[in-house]
């Protein structure tokens, strides 16, 4: 087991609840759906996942009452898990994959592409995007209002600074840096604060000002816990950052300060649908984008622990991430799903969700009945290729198999050394009780059991050896050798079985060229352009290829 048992009792809140939250809604409008999304939170900065470190008691509890998604997957990087998300499609189908997307390249997601809130806004819906956007903003075309969202407030690149709203770029000549915070097509100069507690207001305030009558598409990608520029990387108010002196490292009590005023934002907009009277027929989904970025470039001491690897690679800790979906009345058979799941499959499931027909020619499924009915997942296979940094990975059934060539100082264990604790840890049952989706809950005359369970336990993940022997004999893929792993029994990655399993090799080489076939190749190299100077543009990063015919 890799938490002591003394851990268990932290996973005594079951919610055994019969979902019959208080009406106000139209009982004939379809679901209401929103989708908060979490920017590089690695495996372990939830609590639900075992870390005592970082309590997240609003999300847990979505996860307790509805399901968490205990086999979901995601890209290794933020651009192309958005392009998937959005459009249900591998980001390697669309020319995505690979570096994320800069302001001073002229990339974008594909105009052609069809894209879930377009889809939505032709079933009736609103459709508002809070925060990150990030797969093209060097175009109006390519921006969200022109691609189904009737507003957008946020940032429309990779991430901003926590207070100031700016991104910084490493060019030939130096740092560049300009505004990123932009109300539709507008800088918003005007706003103030800390960005996670903007975002939060801002999802509040559309849901507050809804239209009941008709269902409401809020998509809510929040900054958080991204790094930020060099000069600051992690920011958090200081009051939060002293709530979290029982963690020993500074800098992961920086980081979760930086979770805890996320998890705020989601009791925040929990109760924001409920005192609507728009929860009991609102559709939750919460994920990351990708795994945490332990170290490196743009690291935000996030931890994948114990999985291995971090952002930026093929191993598990990168795309293995955070997921639940939460729905009143949703009665799953089991609230954890250990079923194979893709970013992509969101947009087909959601659809069918709301009563629509998925569309022909992507890439996800519609997993809803099978998550509910805890049965088999209808994905056996889950792709990463990524023709930029040169890999590519496989899972089929319980084989996984990497090849190609791999970044080693990111496709390691990292995280290890970052959970020391000073004294007790904060208690567990007490924040889940203190907070918002609780009060939410209880005020609603739910039922709350806080007798043990065994669901908790299925939230951890088990390995396979300890990691203090970890680092001796891993494989990395290099040179056309490739490392075979059952994915099943050996989830942290730890023992090569490629020459044990010939067969299995080839047989997954093959798909993986099927896949390679499929492929559009990535625009390289990535092209800096000089064009889009912000000091042109008021020093706001802008829609500046618009000015180039």
């Amino acid at each position: 087991m890799i938490m002591a048992d003394c851990l268990q009792t932290r996973y005594a809140v079951i919610l055994l609840i019969v979902m019959t939250l208080g009406v106000r809604g139209e009982s004939n409008v379809k679901p209401n759906i929103v989708y908060i999304l979490a920017d590089d939170l690695g495996w372990d900065d939830v609590s639900f996942h075992g870390s005592e470190q970082v309590l997240t008691p609003n999300i847990d509890l979505l996860a307790r009452s509805g399901v968490a998604l205990q086999r979901f997957y995601s890209h290794c990087l933020c651009t192309p898990s958005r392009s998937a998300l959005l459009t249900g499609k591998h980001a390697y189908t669309l020319g995505m994959q690979g570096y994320p997307l800069v302001q001073s390249e002229d990339r974008f997601l594909p105009l052609n592409e069809k894209i879930l809130p377009q889809y939505l806004k032709e079933l009736g819906y609103s459709t508002h995007l809070v925060g990150k956007w990030h797969v093209g903003m060097c175009r109006s075309a390519a921006l969200p209002t022109a691609r189904g969202f009737d507003t957008h407030f946020g940032h429309r690149g990779g991430y901003i600074d926590y207070y100031e709203y700016t991104i910084e770029e490493s060019w030939s000549s130096g740092a560049v840096s300009g505004y990123d915070l932009y109300r539709n097509k507008t800088p918003a100069w005007d706003s103030t604060g800390y960005v996670t507690d903007l975002y939060s207001r801002e999802a509040t305030s559309i849901i507050e000002a809804h239209d009941p009558s008709s269902p409401l598409f809020l998509m809510v990608a929040h900054n958080a816990p991204h790094g930020g520029n060099d000069g600051a990387i992690l920011q958090a108010p200081p009051d939060e950052v002293r709530r979290m002196r029982h963690i020993e490292s500074q800098q992961r009590r920086i980081l979760a300060a930086m979770v805890k005023k996320l998890d705020d934002s989601v009791g925040d907009i929990v109760k924001s649908l409920s005192d609507k009277g728009i929860l009991n027929n609102t559709i939750i989904v919460f994920t990351s984008d990708n795994g945490g970025m332990t170290s490196g470039n743009s690291l935000n001491y996030g931890s994948n622990w114990p999985l291995r690897g971090i952002k930026m690679s093929p191993f598990e800790g990168a795309v293995r991430v955070a997921g639940l979906l939460w729905k009143a009345n949703l009665n799953p058979v089991s609230r954890a799903w250990d079923g194979y799941m893709h970013i992509s499959d969101w947009l087909p499931t959601l659809l069918h969700a709301v009563g629509a027909d998925p569309p022909p020619g992507i890439d996800g499924l519609n997993q809803w009945d099978n998550i509910i009915t805890n049965a088999t997942s209808k994905r056996n296979e889950i792709l990463e290729i990524d023709d930029f940094h040169g890999f590519y990975m496989i899972i089929s059934g319980e084989y996984k198999l990497i090849t190609g060539s791999v970044i080693k100082e990111y496709s390691n264990y990292q995280g290890h050394d970052l959970r020391g604790i000073i004294g007790s840890p904060p208690s567990y049952v007490d924040a889940m009780k203190k907070s918002t989706v609780y009060s939410v809950l209880h005020n609603s005359g739910l039922e709350v059991n806080m007798a043990d369970d065994e669901v908790g336990k299925r939230y951890k993940v088990d390995c396979l050896k300890r990691r203090d022997e970890r680092d001796v004999s891993l494989c990395y893929p290099e040179n056309g050798t490739v490392c075979l792993y059952n994915i099943i029994e050996d989830p942290c990655e730890t023992k090569d079985i490629s020459k044990l399993y010939p067969d299995i090799v080839q047989q997954l080489l093959q798909k993986l060229g099927t896949e390679k076939n499929r492929t559009i190749p990535r625009i390289l190299p990535l092209v800096r352009d000089p064009r889009s100077h912000p000091n042109q543009f008021n020093y706001a990063w802008s829609t500046w290829a618009d000015h180039i015919k």
